[in-house]
């Protein structure tokens, strides 16, 4: 019997809870029970573990003088595990005993009771499960001071940039100015390229600060090293069938590279003809790698970039952005929205790092600016679809809470009530720009900005 015939999804359900009854454990099968996929396989593999240990239990010779600390768990594949084996003998978990095994046994009894770790992994060191691997921190920490999150805005998209100049700037960062600019191109050429920014781009620049950030946040100035194929991993962009990086998608990647490379910053003390010292590159390429042709362009293999020398001149602050937020597609007015209002709330929950309680309101006109989406509800309300504005508003709220921004979410009271006191009238929507938005921000992100919070340190 070189393998173990698969009985029907019934029988494998019958062992399974009657071996779990037995020994006291809680297991809730699925409801109707699956008979193919995934959840099939995993229902298969518990009746396998839990028939291999009936079938040790009825083949094997029970062992009791065994010198061991009892009531001690046996781990897998220790000294003791391998020198009992040579002896034919094995620790079954779920029966808390040892067992001498027949001359004959057939593989898959080993290999499903190591699987399930009802035996010592020596017995079938194929078959032992690898070890989960530690789950990613769910945040980003990113650099979050006024340039910092100047770019990230700026780098949203092509809204918010002066046509004719090609420059932003935003009446809330006093003095910043942030130039789109390239020696070997003309007006012409650079107002088209910048037309080509896209959110990925301001996630792309997340990714590097937090990189940049990964090693030693004191030191921002070490050179470091990307693939645009590293970049569509971590963005959450869907892979190829083969695994492999879609060509579009490292396309894009180095798109935003581009993009981010042509950004310089003028300081607060720059001259307007002042082309030296107070205008500082946002980065510094300091080599690329090879170079292949993707739809008539050109994609390096790789980046060594490093940030800019105006990082020195700002204290340094740093904010926890969400994974979940970088990853998201931004594939719709909803997700846009929420990458952008989600970004903006982790950099404001950071600039109140000093505030202790976990219930926060924030002005939905505050939110709506900051997240540089005001002009689309403006153009919402001039096509008579403020309702959607509404709604969009909503269900990003909804959406951020998905993501893990914040626990619950809801209009303040008082705010509510004036809301309700308008519902379908004219003054509704300035009186909805004008509430207040109550968020139950959880206790672990509070804990992970307050750290931050702690951890940095003046300039010197």
């Amino acid at each position: 019997m070189p393998r173990q015939k698969t009985p029907a999804a019934t029988e494998m359900a019958h062992l399974v809870r009657t071996a779990t009854r037995r020994f006291g454990l809680e297991l809730k099968l699925p409801d109707p029970l699956p008979e193919r996929g995934p959840a099939f396989e995993e229902l298969k593999a518990l009746y396998q573990g839990w028939a291999a240990v009936q079938w040790v239990e009825e083949h094997g010779e029970l062992v009791t003088n065994v010198d061991s600390q009892e009531g001690t768990r046996v781990r897998a594949g220790n000294s003791l595990d391998r020198r009992l084996w040579r002896e034919r003998i094995l620790y079954v978990t779920p029966l808390g005993s040892y067992y001498r095994l027949p001359s004959r046994v057939w593989q898959w009894v080993l290999r499903a009771g190591v699987a399930a770790r009802h035996f010592p992994a020596v017995v079938a060191p194929e078959a032992a499960p690898t070890p989960a691997e530690a789950a990613p921190q769910p945040y980003l920490i990113t650099l979050a001071n006024k340039p910092s999150v100047l770019i990230d805005r700026a780098t949203r998209g092509p809204d918010g940039w002066n046509d004719s100049t090609l420059q932003y700037h935003e009446v809330f960062e006093d003095g910043l100015i942030l130039n789109y600019f390239e020696e070997s191109s003309g007006k012409d050429a650079l107002r088209q390229q910048l037309m080509t920014l896209d959110p990925r781009t301001s996630d792309v620049w997340r990714l590097l600060t937090a990189k940049a950030l990964e090693h030693e946040q004191d030191d921002l100035f070490t050179p470091i090293t990307i693939k645009p194929g590293e970049l569509a991993k971590a963005l959450g962009l869907k892979p190829h069938p083969n695994g492999s990086v879609r060509p579009k998608d490292l396309l894009r990647c180095t798109q935003s590279l581009f993009h981010l490379e042509r950004l310089w910053l003028s300081l607060p003390d720059a001259g307007p003809d002042d082309d030296e010292g107070s205008r500082q590159r946002v980065l510094a390429v300091m080599a690329r790698g090879r170079s292949r042709k993707i739809e008539g362009q050109s994609v390096p293999s790789s980046w060594t970039i490093v940030l800019g020398n105006w990082a020195k001149y700002f204290p340094r602050s740093f904010a926890p952005i969400f994974r979940g937020l970088v990853e998201l597609p931004a594939n719709s007015a909803t997700n846009l929205w929420t990458k952008q209002i989600g970004t903006e709330l982790s950099y404001w929950l950071r600039e109140t790092a000093d505030v202790t309680s976990a219930v926060r309101l924030i002005p939905v006109r505050t939110l709506l600016v900051r997240a540089s989406v005001m002009q689309d509800v403006f153009d919402l309300r001039e096509h008579k679809n403020q309702n959607r504005a509404v709604e969009r508003f909503e269900a990003t709220l909804d959406l951020l809470g998905t993501l893990g921004l914040h626990e619950r979410w809801s209009y303040e009271a008082r705010s509510s009530a004036a809301m309700d006191a308008v519902a379908g009238r004219p003054e509704f929507f300035d009186t909805w720009l004008g509430s207040l938005v109550e968020l139950q921000i959880p206790e672990p992100f509070l804990r992970s900005i307050a750290e931050l919070a702690r951890a940095e340190q003046p300039q010197k």
